[in-house]
């Protein structure tokens, strides 16, 4: 674990939440590949009575600011965070960094926000490149300011343009097409950099869907064990949207068995897209929310925190053949929230 206990300034909390409290710590906006824009995205939070929330697009955090200035005027907490896109043994991994305010600018924080934002801008170098690369090989990308819509470009604005304007009919053909052309649409950073420069900085490292597999093999025991040797993350995130009751259940006890925080997140990235934010119970995150500065009140009851069947939203289990594509099948840090056939 981190060596630092951060609580973020800002987050202390008085009153422990109930243990039902909805949170959803885990969702994106339009800076990155989300649609959802931050005012938009908090009034169904607060029509849907949520408490705590976390904004973590990939690689930029320039939606924050105006998220928790959000949560402040709807009574929502707001914990800042990011999703990192990182490269560790050999495939890439996303770790969600919570408790670092983008507004800081003291020694502690300067490396890891400064990371943050070369991430930032190499994404829209490599939009622009990938752009040039497309037109120049003779397709036309008139769609391509509509899907920027004055904001910085990302990769996956150039990939939807492709698709708008009919060169691919996917996520998936587009990103092989930018690539045949000798570009990229993904940078990485080593997975032990983003950890030290973001506990240097107070911040706590999840690592995100853990159980997904579309970028590389589910996390196993086997595999966690090696990431700590060289990593020391802070928790992973237990409860996810397309996790059934087995997939949670494995994934909490492996968090208990070494002793890592439990995170939950829907992932949204839109409305319906793939889901809408989910409320999770605050219970089941206790351990993360209190590492922030937002404690989290016991059950009364005898009931356990989590057991199978509490959550009716989990995922059915299916035979391997009929399981669907799990979204954002290319290895990138702008296409999780789409619905695209896996290779």
């Amino acid at each position: 674990m981190s060596a630092i206990t951060a609580k973020v300034p800002g987050l202390i909390m008085a009153k422990p939440l109930p243990p039902t409290a909805a949170v959803d710590l885990h969702m994106h906006t339009l800076a990155s590949d989300g649609t959802w824009v931050p005012r938009e995205l908090f009034t169904v939070l607060e029509e849907r009575e949520f408490r705590v929330v976390a904004v973590c697009d990939h690689d930029t955090m320039r939606s924050v600011p105006a998220a928790m200035a959000e949560g402040a005027a709807r009574g929502i907490q707001v914990i800042p965070g990011v999703e990192v896109t990182c490269r560790w043994g050999g495939r890439q991994w996303h770790v969600l960094v919570y408790g670092v305010d983008p507004a800081r600018d003291d020694e502690r924080a300067r490396p890891f926000l400064t990371m943050v934002r070369m991430q930032d801008k190499h994404l829209t170098e490599l939009a622009l490149d990938a752009k040039e690369r497309v037109e120049k090989s003779g397709k036309v990308l008139p769609s391509w300011e509509r899907e920027v819509a004055g904001r910085p470009p990302m990769p996956v604005h150039t990939l939807r343009a492709m698709i708008a304007d009919k060169h691919v009919a996917n996520l998936s053909e587009a990103a092989n097409l930018v690539a045949s052309l000798g570009g990229r649409f993904n940078t990485e950073q080593p997975l032990e950099l983003v950890i030290e420069l973001a506990h240097l900085a107070g911040g706590t490292c999840v690592v995100a869907h853990p159980g997904r597999a579309d970028l590389g093999p589910a996390m196993t025991e086997e595999t966690l064990e090696a990431m700590l040797a060289d990593a020391p993350i802070d928790g992973l995130e237990c409860h996810y949207r397309t996790y059934t009751d087995d997939d949670t259940a494995f994934y909490r006890g492996l968090a208990e068995r070494h002793g890592l925080l439990i995170s939950t997140g829907s992932d949204s990235h839109g409305p319906g897209v793939p889901v809408d934010p989910r409320a999770w119970r605050a219970i089941w995150c206790q351990s993360l929310l209190d590492r922030l500065g937002i404690p989290v009140a016991s059950s009364e009851d005898d009931q356990p925190i989590w057991a199978p069947g509490m959550d009716p939203l989990n995922a059915r289990p299916k035979p391997p053949e009929e399981k669907p594509a799990e979204a954002g099948e290319q290895p990138t840090n702008t296409t999780e929230g789409e619905q695209t056939p896996a290779k």
